[in-house]
Parts: structure tokens; sequence; C-alpha cells
């Protein structure tokens, strides 16, 4: 193969040269558009090859790889494209187009790599049933689960024992962020899940920072994404320019009047220990939500942390997650919960319930307060959108803790109503899903404060209104 002139950009650099020996390994990056990422896991490719053992046979490093599409026409216009633009038929290797192939050679190296698309059950079971050394996603978050889990099954089978097995061997990818709600954003490690020893993600710098690279590739250089950013949506420019996970597009937002710019602090909120803590509660064995927040001294609800538990009781919550965090963050600060009213209901099998547990001196002894005892969807949206379109002094009304990651994503669309393929609403209730129970937590915590204010109001009206008392000079003889 002729020398090839390749500098790779920082994080895509340390991308290429990361690998583990003798175990399967995971590496994916993400980055804004023209970033280099494509052409990294490209030279990922060649750098891995090289690190194969050689042959007791004839002493070539031999190895095979897949590179897989979701479909053909992406396989062939993009990834094909940006393949035979560094990799050249007849100089870095050989193409067979019956079986679009490429065999890439230099040095001792020879490497089988298979271009693959997931266009129908056919070609699926074509790559699933194939043996290589190494598997190469291009646009990783539009490959399903069960797909990457077999693919991942077929690393390692190659080359056979008698030219020495292999001797490294794994998967890794490139793509712009995907979608929170997809099952990549917990699989990379960015979710509530704990991420697996052999997964490792890159992030590489937003478009528009200055640590941007592959700027002196891209056309204007500098220019190029504030070019691209323009007639984009928010959206958009956040997905492929500022490298930021979105949300699906799927369904209607519960609350539509959330704006991330306004809404999220930007940085972190500090509890003041002379105003009381309140925490809105959404219970549930499957799932429950305490969102935590405080209303500062200009009637701003500041939201300061979460806790989210799946298949937990409320003693256990209480214990586990509750104590501990107040423990630590809390500590002596006057303390309310505000729960869905549905918690103070006793079930057929049990005559304790919810609010007794968490009033029981022996388990938390907490303090728990209704606002009423009505729990109605529009009540809890119109308490949020009490502060989510109100300024108080010139500034918004709420403020977001960036640690409160599920409140922020159940406000941004995570929380919202089912919708067929044409918009029509399903179902006047949200949809059950991850953002369901801090949806709802959150609206408890506003209807909360929302009920305080205008309990305040009432008083300090009531002060202004009520009559008084005539006065009378006394006089003092001497």
């Amino acid at each position: 193969m002729a020398a090839i002139n390749y500098t790779p950009p920082p994080t895509v650099r340390e991308f290429i040269r990361h690998y583990k020996v003798g175990e399967l390994f995971h590496d994916w990056i993400i980055g804004p558009v023209g970033s280099g990422k494509t052409t990294g896991i490209f030279f990922k490719l060649v750098f891995m090859a090289a690190q194969q053992a050689k042959s007791p046979v004839d002493g070539i490093r031999r190895s095979r790889a897949v590179i897989v599409r979701n479909t053909m026409p992406q396989l062939r216009d993009t990834t094909l494209t940006s393949w035979n633009y560094w990799f050249k038929d007849g100089i870095a290797g050989d193409w067979r187009a019956t079986t679009t192939t490429f065999v890439l050679r230099f040095g001792d190296v020879e490497c089988e790599v298979m271009f693959r698309a997931l266009d129908t059950a056919d070609d699926v079971a074509r790559v699933l049933s194939l043996e290589t050394t190494f598997v190469i996603l291009d646009e990783f978050v539009e490959i399903n689960e069960q797909i990457v889990e077999a693919l991942a099954a077929r690393c390692g089978r190659y080359p056979p024992t008698k030219d020495g097995g292999a001797t490294n061997w794994g998967m890794w990818g490139s793509s712009n962020p995907g979608n929170e709600d997809d099952w990549w954003y917990d699989y990379v490690g960015l979710g509530d899940d704990e991420i697996a020893s052999n997964v490792r993600l890159w992030v590489q710098p937003a478009g528009d920072s200055e640590a941007a690279e592959n700027l002196e590739n891209l056309p204007g250089k500098e220019k190029y994404y504030y070019s691209l950013a323009v007639g984009k949506s928010p959206q958009w420019i956040n997905k492929f320019i500022k490298v930021m996970w979105g949300y699906s597009l799927s369904g209607t937002p519960v609350i539509t009047t959330f704006n991330p710019q306004l809404h999220i602090a930007s940085g972190s909120l500090k509890p003041n220990k002379f105003l009381p803590l309140v925490a809105g509660f959404d219970p549930g064995l499957a799932g429950s939500a305490l969102i935590f927040g405080q209303q500062d001294l200009n009637g701003r609800l500041l939201v300061l942390d979460e806790l989210i538990q799946r298949d937990m009781g409320a003693e256990r919550i209480i214990t586990d997650r509750l104590k501990p965090l107040i423990k630590a963050r809390f500590y002596d600060f006057e303390f309310i919960i505000a729960p869905d009213p549905a918690a103070d209901s006793r079930s057929n099998n049990n005559e304790r319930t919810i609010v007794d547990t968490l009033r029981d001196r022996k388990k938390g002894g907490f303090r728990v307060v209704f606002p009423d005892m009505n729990n109605r969807l529009p009540l809890r949206v119109e308490a949020i959108e009490h502060f989510t379109t109100r300024l108080v002094q010139g500034q918004p009304a709420l403020q977001i803790d960036p640690r409160c990651k599920h409140t922020i994503r159940a406000m941004q669309g995570g929380w919202r109503y089912e919708t067929d393929r044409k918009g029509k609403l399903l179902k006047e209730e949200p949809e059950k899903n991850a953002s369901s129970h801090p949806g709802d937590g959150f609206g408890y915590l506003c209807r909360y404060f929302q009920h305080s204010t205008a309990r305040e109001a009432r008083r300090n009206n009531t002060a202004v209104n009520t009559p008084q008392p005539r006065r009378t000079n006394h006089y003092v003889m001497r």
C-alpha cells in the first residue's frame, strides 16, 4: 500500500489507539458533522489489523472485518465513498464488487473488509453468520440492540486456529448523538445503568467551540459550523453541531413552555438552609420519583436534586435513597414531602398507606403535606406552567440544576402524550415511560409552591383590605 498522509484529530487519535488484548472491547465515538470520526473508524481498523499476531504458517497478520450501515443507499453513498477516498483499488488493496469486499494489504497485514447493509432480513441473516475479527458500525445509533448483540458474538472468530487465531478482537463505531430515550444512551454510560467495563465512549468537542476538531479540512474552516447552523432548528443544531443527545420527537410533549436556555441553570444551584426544602413525590413500586426544590425570597422555584427509583417500596426508598441524600446535601433543613394524594389511599391487601410509612417515626418521621387532594393532570400542568411562563425581576421563575437530568429530560419532551403517525392524540394521559414519574413528581413539587404563593397572596390581600380600627388621639394631662 502506498503511503497515506493522515493526521487524526486529538480525540480521534485516542479512540484509534485504544484496545484490549484478548478481550472483546466496545469503543464508540460521537461528534459533530464533519469532525473526521468516520475516517477515524477506518484508520482504527488499520491500527487494529497491524496488532494481530503473525500466522505461524506464512507470517501474515490476517484479520477480517465487517463494516455495517443500516441501509444500502447510505452504505453506498456515504460509507463506501469515504472508504474509497482513502483506500484506492489496486493501490491499498483489491476491490471485489461481487461480494462488496475490499482486501486491504500493507506490509505483512492482510485484512478482508466486508461492507454490509442491514436492509432486509436476508442481509441480517448473512451478517449474523459471519466469522469475523472486528465489527465496525457507521452511524451506530441507527443499529438496534439485537443486531449489535448478535454481531458482538461474531467477533474473534477469525482467523482460524491454524493461522494463530484472533489475538485481539472488538467492535467500534462512530455516530452523531442519538436520543436520550434510545437504548444506546444507557449502553454507552450516559444514563442510569452502570457501564460495562469493556465499553468506552469518546466525545469530540462541539463544532462551534474553541476546541472544535478537523476545521482545517472543512470548507470555510472556522466559519463552517456558523454557516451550517443558518436556518436549522435548535434540535438539529444541538445534535449535529453541539454534540448533545436529543429527545424523541414522537408524541406530543406534556409541557410545551419549557425552554432549556432559560430554565436550566448554568451551574450548580446552592441550597438555602433557611428556606423549606420540599420534595414532590410520585410513588409506585415499579418506579417512583422525588424531585427536590426550594422557592427563594424572590419567588423563583429552584429544583436542586432528584431521586429516581425502580422496583423499590417506600421503606427501601427511605432507608437506601432518601435518608442518605438528606444527610449528604440537606442535613438539618426543614423538609416537607408533597406526594401524589393517592399515596394516602389504602390498598385491598394492605391497611398501611405510603404516607403512613413516610410519617412513621421509626421509618422516616417526615412531614407530609398535601396542597389539595386533587391529582388531576391538568392541575399539575397548570402548576408547572405557572413557573415556566413567568419572569421574576427579569429572571426566569424556574431554574433546574443540571444534575437533575431526568427532570430535564421529562420537560424537554420525554414526558409526552402518545400519538399516531399523523400526530393524532391516542390517549389523554401521558404514555408510561422513563419520564413519567419525574414529570409527575415535578408536577407535585410545582403544585405545592403554586399553592404556597396563592396562600401568601391571599394573606397579603386580606391584610391590605381588612378595615382597621379608628385611631383615637390620647392626651396626657400634666
